[in-house]
């Protein structure tokens, strides 16, 4: 009674719960994914950094200077010692009044000093180094792009994983209690032969193992089918889910080379040693930058100062042109220079490695897909053999012709049969998820589940 109670709850729970295909799926991990979520977010902080420095590379450095300044005492010119000498040259002597301290005293500046100005510095040409910075800040873009599908595709496959492995425990879950219910069947029949004295009591009690044995057998299964569902749930976030895209098998496949090149072409993690390589040409090009000479244009303005002789005498503003070149540097520029340069060459030797080591991948994952492919086709033709041995066993014990334990074994090699066969169509599906996330694309996976066929639910 208990396991009825449960059966109509499961029942009642999945036609109330969410009904969700595999791309509606996608759509929700999309959408809700904190590590998508933090991966665009990187991509946006890139895109700014390298906007902002597009937009001011070739502007110049403005400032606005203003500054208060007390000294310790006035700067004087005493001109008294020139004017004694001046006057004794005189014939006639001057007026002691043009002597006196207050006269031949000239303030030259105040105690107080307040000035403001603006001022320009706008390089002209830096050995290269602004452009390069440039093209690092680009590829830095590309490289947060290309994490950012990689973290896509991870999730992708770990929704195909989840999403699959929880309908393929469900379809399992179904297979043992068509199993239990048959063993029920057995041993209910099974006592009714014992009563009539058909069969001995060793073929009922041989009945009744098998049956225990399938309910404990359709517990496990349910336990898993529970887990899966709640791994589901946590990934997509919902509270209940209602799977409705079935385990499937497309033998539609392209040659292996087809999914080389593709991949060769396409894969992010590819586009990211690009993007780097990049950058460490960039560098490699700033650090030549270091032997070249800097020009760049200044210019001062002033926007306020006091009265004081000194502040008078100062021009309102100039411009004009430096140009620097380093003869001897002691940061090490050609050291840095070589090491730029060593790095860039190991970054091409990895693109080398990263190519050869991807088309091994694409390999194996192909001869896997095509294998289980194949594995699937094989066990058709001893799923059918199955079912048929089943139906000459169960005629056969029926008639008395048979053991219980004969029956028994035929239900749980076609009982074994089936779950191998969903096993592989899972293996499968897994297995064409990463293929077409190594060489094409989610798209190209949802084409194939819609067009493919269906494993029996």
């Amino acid at each position: 009674m208990k396991r009825v109670i449960q059966t109509l709850f499961l029942t009642t729970l999945s036609l109330f719960a969410n009904e969700i295909s595999v791309n509606h799926a996608w759509e929700l991990v999309l959408e809700r994914n904190d590590g998508l979520k933090a991966s665009a977010s990187s991509v946006k902080h890139s895109q700014a950094v390298k906007d902002g420095a597009d937009s001011m590379m070739y502007m110049p450095s403005i400032d606005l200077h203003g500054s208060y300044t007390r000294l310790s005492k006035p700067i004087d010119l005493d001109l008294s010692e020139p004017l004694n000498k001046f006057g004794a040259a005189l014939p006639i002597p001057l007026p002691p009044d043009l002597l006196s301290k207050d006269i031949t005293t000239v303030e030259l500046s105040e105690q107080n000093i307040f000035l403001a100005n603006i001022s320009i510095l706008w390089p002209i040409f830096a050995g290269g180094k602004t452009l390069y910075f440039s093209d690092i800040a680009e590829a830095q873009v590309a490289s947060e792009i290309a994490k950012q599908e990689l973290t896509r595709q991870k999730a992708f496959i770990q929704l195909v994983k989840y999403y699959y492995g929880a309908e393929m425990g469900r379809v399992y879950y179904e297979t043992r209690k068509e199993v239990e219910s048959t063993f029920k069947k057995h041993f209910e029949h099974a006592q009714k032969l014992q009563d009539e004295g058909q069969i001995a009591k060793v073929e009922l009690l041989n009945a009744q193992v098998q049956y225990d044995k399938a309910k404990t057998e359709t517990l496990k299964a349910h336990h898993q089918y529970t887990i899966a569902t709640s791994a589901l749930r946590m990934l997509l976030k919902e509270q209940d889910v209602n799977i409705t895209s079935p385990l499937f098998i497309n033998d539609n496949i392209k040659d292996k080379d087809y999914y080389i090149k593709r991949a060769i072409e396409n894969y992010p993690a590819l586009h990211l040693l690009d993007s780097k390589r990049k950058q460490t040409s960039a560098v490699v090009g700033m650090e030549r930058g270091n032997y070249m000479p800097t020009v760049v244009a200044f210019g001062n303005y002033n926007l306020y100062r006091d009265d004081s002789i000194i502040s008078k005498s100062a021009p309102d503003w100039f411009a004009g042109v430096a140009v620097n070149i380093n003869l001897l540097s002691a940061t090490g520029r050609s050291e840095k220079y070589e090491a730029a340069k060593v790095m860039d060459q190991q970054l091409s030797l990895l693109q080398q490695q990263a190519k050869q080591d991807l088309s091994i991948l694409v390999e194996k994952t192909y001869n896997e897909v095509i294998l289980y492919l194949d594995e699937f086709k094989a066990i058709d033709s001893s799923l059918a053999m199955a079912e048929e041995n089943v139906k000459l066993r169960r005629i056969a014990f029926n008639s008395g012709l048979s053991t219980s334990l004969e029956l028994n074994d035929a239900e749980l090699f076609l009982a074994a049969k089936k779950t191998e066969r969903l096993k592989v169509a899972y293996d499968f599906d897994q297995k064409l998820s990463y293929l077409m996330i190594l060489s094409e694309s989610s798209e190209r996976f949802f084409e194939m589940a819609a067009n493919g066929e269906e494993v029996e639910r």
